[in-house]
């Protein structure tokens, strides 16, 4: 580089330097390749003759062997925001030196990103700084609380934050990793805990002093800071913050946000704390919304609950309650062809509007009203069943689900052997699914007595818990059902298409059948078919339907008109 180039890198020092004032250390032009390091009596001299700080410490052995890899993870951020967009201002890591003994110090690195017009990296200004006694106190805090350790810790430090002043309000930010558990089976701990220190990062660059943040467990993490009456200003807060953590390397990933409020003269620390948990599971699965106010759900479902349970039983009288059949088909890349369907309850009242059943089956649940329904389903089913024979047709089989909540409080499968013999159907038309997250004892023993009565046994959602494998082990069930949001995450990748293409060789050689559900493209229902999984529903062959309209996909079948490749 020419001395004029030199020069003119120079010039961009105090520029960049004047927008961060806290101890600017280092400087390197990723676009000239020029880099300068202040004079620093700290450094060792090899180290200052490099001019490259980065460079430098790696190469050098002043750094502890095993913080190495974190070095090599700022020079992979960095490379990767010369050609992508990156979404931080600043990057960060903490390593252990060797100089200056007997123990070892810690020193942060801190580097502040100037970047172009399209968000890439041109030139980083940095600085290393030993840590003092509180900052140590901090690290630990935020990089080692957990509930059940320690957890005076954190709560000390909101009882010193909202006692300055009480007089406002304060809003406890709680959030977690949507599937973070997929993230470290189809990656590798490793990489889970890179995503950890990443947001940890990410929160020690946006948390000044008018918040407060520690994580809280795993991939648990909680924000305190001040409320100011707006909701939209906390929102506001949460999307800036959510731009910078929805991606870490190669892998994306989503967060879940719940927010309470509490007034500074709240002592209730944990009360918020577990009140903002609960905003964030209450909004979990939402594809569309990510962060939720305690405060506001509570209101809202009280109401909700209130409104559901007064008309539940008139809703059941009025025949409210309708049946619908989601198809199972046969799929060989050319047609599709109904082996069965999967019986769902749909709530239309008597202004034609249409319940989403996560509106009432989670009240149903809680309130016992979900045993009558699940009875007006399981009868409606053998009813049906009985009048396609009647029709002279050969019926395709019916699976109904049996709610976990009353297994093992009510004889189920005395009740549905009951409605077999009262409709005079092949006990293999009616089959049940029971949920694989539902595992317990008193469920092992309800399924094992529904086998043992001859019923075809169906797990359902395989995938979505920890308890699959545990199941198929203690339960002969009949037939997997791969659950719908295992298949989305695990064909997004090479990885994930493997562990898909075990699990359908693993159903063969346990002598299970097994059905994916959730298929929604042709290249999804393809892959399948050539990885030995055949049978399927979902979007892509045909939605939940009244049961006159499947009916009518039926006969169109029965004349030969089978659902063709789209």
């Amino acid at each position: 580089m020419d001395k004029k180039g030199q020069e003119e890198d120079k010039r961009n020092i105090p520029r960049i330097r004047s927008e961060h004032l806290d101890g600017i250390y280092f400087y390197k032009n990723l676009q000239t390749g020029y880099s300068y390091i202040e004079e620093n009596s700290y450094l060792p001299v090899k180290i200052m003759e490099q001019q490259d700080f980065l460079e430098s410490i790696y190469q050098n052995d002043w750094i502890d062997s095993e913080d190495r890899g974190k070095v090599i993870n700022l020079y992979e951020r960095i490379k990767q925001g010369m050609t992508e967009p990156i979404h931080m201002q600043e990057l960060s890591a903490e390593i252990r030196v060797k100089e200056h003994s007997p123990g070892k110090e810690l020193v942060r690195i801190r580097l502040y990103l100037d970047l172009d017009e399209q968000g890439l990296i041109r030139a980083y200004v940095g600085k290393a700084k030993i840590l003092s006694r509180k900052e140590l106190e901090d690290r630990e805090i935020l990089m080692s609380f957990s509930n059940d350790k320690n957890p005076a810790i954190f709560i000390n430090r909101i009882a010193r934050f909202m006692e300055k002043n009480p007089e406002r309000q304060y809003a406890f930010i709680q959030f977690d990793i949507r599937k973070f558990r997929y993230i470290n089976e189809t990656y590798g701990s490793d990489k889970g805990d890179e995503i950890l220190r990443y947001i940890s990062d990410t929160l020690e660059v946006m948390c000044d002093d008018d918040h407060i943040y520690c994580r809280l467990s795993a991939d648990l993490f909680e924000i305190v800071t001040y409320y100011n009456g707006s909701d939209e200003e906390i929102l506001e807060f949460i999307d800036i913050l959510d731009a910078r953590l929805h991606r870490c390397g190669d892998i994306r990933f989503q967060m879940s946000y719940g927010i309470s409020i509490a007034p500074g003269t709240s002592k209730a620390y944990r009360k918020h704390g577990d009140e903002a948990g609960l905003a964030r599971v209450y909004i979990k699965n939402s594809v569309l919304k990510k962060a939720a106010f305690f405060n506001a759900l509570q209101k809202q479902d009280n109401n909700q609950v209130a409104r559901v349970e007064e008309i539940e039983e008139q809703a059941l009288e009025n025949g409210e309650f309708h049946i619908y059949l989601q198809p199972k088909y046969t799929y060989d890349k050319n047609r599709g062809k109904i082996v069965g369907a999967e019986a769902l309850v749909r709530w239309i009242d008597s202004e034609n509007h249409i319940k989403s059943p996560a509106e009432f089956i989670p009240i149903f649940e809680k309130n016992g009203f979900i045993l009558k329904l699940d009875q007006f389903m399981w009868e409606g089913c053998c009813r049906l069943l009985r009048k396609w024979m009647d029709d002279g047709r050969t019926p395709v089989p019916i699976s109904v689900n049996v709610s976990r909540i009353y297994l093992g409080k009510t004889d189920v499968v005395g009740y549905i052997q009951n409605l077999i013999k009262k409709y005079c159907i092949p006990i293999e038309l009616l089959q049940i699914e029971i949920t694989e997250t539902a595992e317990n004892q008193e469920t092992i023993q309800y399924a094992n007595d529904f086998k043992a009565a001859g019923f075809t046994l169906m797990m359902d959602d395989f995938g979505s818990g920890l308890s699959s494998l545990s199941m198929l082990k203690d339960t002969p069930f009949d037939v997997l059902k791969m659950d719908r949001l295992f298949l989305d995450e695990c064909l997004e990748n090479e990885h994930g298409k493997m562990i898909v293409s075990h699990v359908i060789s693993m159903s063969g050689d346990l002598g299970l059948d097994i059905i994916a559900e959730g298929v929604e493209t042709r290249e999804q229902a393809d892959f399948l078919y050539d990885h030995g999984c055949q049978t399927a529903q979902g979007f892509y062959f045909s939605r939940p339907v009244p049961v006159a309209e499947f009916e009518k996909m039926w006969v169109s079948q029965e004349n030969g008109n089978e659902k063709k490749e789209k």
